[in-house]
């Protein structure tokens, strides 16, 4: 018993050294230093799994985004080697052009209904020389609807689930244009039509955070912009991105654009000459509708 004990007091107070010693530790690192870090660039881009959706022909849709930990870094990765799926092609319809921090539901791959509940479905992507993987299964946890996605992409209106799933999505289509050149605006048109739901609503409060947790952490470095990504307003409009590209695309105005008369117009400019896929989003303030188009840009003569 005598031994037993002794072993007993030996361990306690090993365990009280090596706390105090951590404790003392951590007061000696800066408190800029033990905040989550920010980075402008360098950093790795994090495919995601959203989850998966039944479609009325009986197969599968499975939902992805993605989080550039970039807060300025825009990366270019073409499909291929740093950009691909497995099993199957290694093109599945997945953006080559990543803009900063997080973007989700941004596309769906179509698996048949026979595909088994545990196969993977693995997107790979490697930046800045760090290689992150999406796993995608049908497992029943996975499982979403359209509130999940709207939670993630809607504009905060404040809508019953009845209209919710009454809503349609927009219908959208992007008018062909002529090559670019780099740096010389041209002007991009989607035709947009809606079933006028969920028209317009109050934006649901924002949430209140305790007075105990609203001390001040260090502040963020001047050159590190805090995450501006656009919420869509309360009405019909259009979003405009880089799909795929060698290079980023100027757009004005940015953000979304209010359509009218069903129209939504933007001026682009483009940094680099190349193949590039422009992507447009409908928005009716709950449900959106991609639509993309393809062009080249020469460069400057």
């Amino acid at each position: 018993m005598k031994s037993f004990g002794g072993w007993l007091l030996v361990a306690g107070c090993w365990i009280g050294v090596a706390i105090a010693v951590a404790f003392v530790g951590a007061q000696q690192i800066p408190v800029e230093q033990q905040v989550h870090i920010k980075y402008n660039s360098g950093q790795d881009v994090v495919p995601v799994y959203e989850g998966w959706e039944r479609v009325p022909d009986g197969s599968f849709n499975m939902a992805f985004g993605y989080l550039n930990r970039n807060h300025v870094e825009e990366l270019s990765i073409p499909v291929g080697p740093q950009n691909t799926f497995e099993p199957g092609p290694a093109d599945r319809g997945q953006p080559a052009y990543f803009y900063p921090r997080e973007n989700h539901f941004l596309f769906r791959v179509n698996v048949p209904k026979d595909w088994d509940k545990k196969k993977e479905l693995v997107w790979t992507v490697t930046a800045n020389g760090k290689t992150n993987q999406a796993r995608a299964t049908l497992l029943d946890i996975w499982e979403i609807d359209r509130k999940v996605e709207v939670a993630n992409t809607g504009a905060g209106v404040q809508v019953s689930n009845e209209l919710l799933f009454r809503d349609q999505p927009p219908t959208i289509a992007v008018a062909s244009v002529p090559n670019a050149t780099v740096s010389a605006p041209i002007e991009l048109i989607a035709t947009v039509t809606d079933d006028g739901v969920p028209g317009n609503r109050k934006p649901r409060p924002q949430r209140q955070t305790e007075p105990t947790l609203k001390a001040e952490g260090p502040p963020s470095p001047v050159n590190v912009p805090l995450p501006a990504r656009p919420r869509p307003p309360q009405s019909l409009s259009v979003i405009w991105m880089v799909w795929r590209g060698p290079g980023a695309a100027i757009f004005d105005p940015e953000g979304y654009v209010k359509v009218a008369d069903g129209k939504a117009a933007v001026k682009a400019s483009f940094t680099k000459p190349g193949s590039y896929v422009i992507r447009a989003y409908a928005h009716d303030g709950l449900l959106r509708t991609p639509a993309d188009i393809t062009l080249n840009v020469q460069p400057p003569s």
